[in-house]
């Protein structure tokens, strides 16, 4: 009997056509499981927020009247919403340095891509960390999930950051330079950029805006969780 990666609790096995001919197993308990909230429903088709409708929220019409970073973005699409179970795990994968979390969300991180992202001819652009967050996590979190993603991956962007942006206002975010760099010019192919989680999108739009600026055409992005 194996263990809960979340809770250490013990798991159950339970036999099904899907894991008779796989080699995916549970690793996580059914209680955990359920405290996960898959984004559902009626959302915002350009960020994924979850709303009474599917219109463009305000935020994205905000966006798309800056100047500066409309039409940066095609649309994100989030698998999770940010509840309170989902802010404990990610913190601690993020944080504390948990990186086997990530097969927490294996299963549903690559069924909702395939679902939404049907093309093949992708390019998978990570955001990268900049080098003392690399340092001090040891890993970059987000390039663990987009390496689980059955798609070409392109390490093209730096980030050289000192102060956090999750510690920063919207406003506070659109008045710093922009971090972000370019390595080398990106392939002609569609773009879609890979984060943990969207809050303001703030972030997100300033790695667009780089790749854009270097030739790319179109981008969207998938990120884990919906702020």
């Amino acid at each position: 009997m194996s263990k809960c990666f979340i809770c250490e609790g013990d798991i159950s096995a339970q036999f099904t056509w899907t894991t008779l001919f796989s080699n995916e197993t549970d690793v996580t308990c059914a209680d955990c499981e359920e405290k996960f909230e898959l984004i559902t429903g009626d959302t915002c088709p350009k960020c994924s927020r979850p709303q009474s409708d599917a219109t463009v929220c305000a935020d994205c019409r905000k966006w798309e009247l800056d100047e500066q970073y409309k039409e940066t973005l095609h649309r994100n699409i989030s698998v999770f919403a940010y509840n309170d179970f989902m802010k404990e795990v990610l913190a601690q994968y993020k944080f504390r340095g948990d990186v086997a979390l990530a097969k927490v969300f294996r299963k549903q991180w690559i069924a909702a891509f395939r679902h939404h992202f049907l093309e093949k001819d992708l390019l998978l652009v990570p955001i990268p960390l900049g080098k003392d967050r690399l340092y001090e996590r040891g890993y970059n979190q987000t390039l663990v999930l987009t390496e689980m993603l059955p798609c070409a991956i392109a390490d093209i962007l730096t980030k050289n950051e000192t102060v956090k942006q999750s510690k920063k206002s919207r406003h506070e975010r659109l008045r710093t330079e922009n971090s972000f760099e370019v390595k080398q010019p990106p392939p002609e192919k569609r773009i879609v950029l890979i984060d943990d989680i969207y809050t303001t999108g703030t972030t997100i739009r300033m790695a667009a805006k780089r790749l854009k600026e270097a030739g790319a055409t179109e981008i969207s992005s998938f990120t884990l969780v919906r702020s």
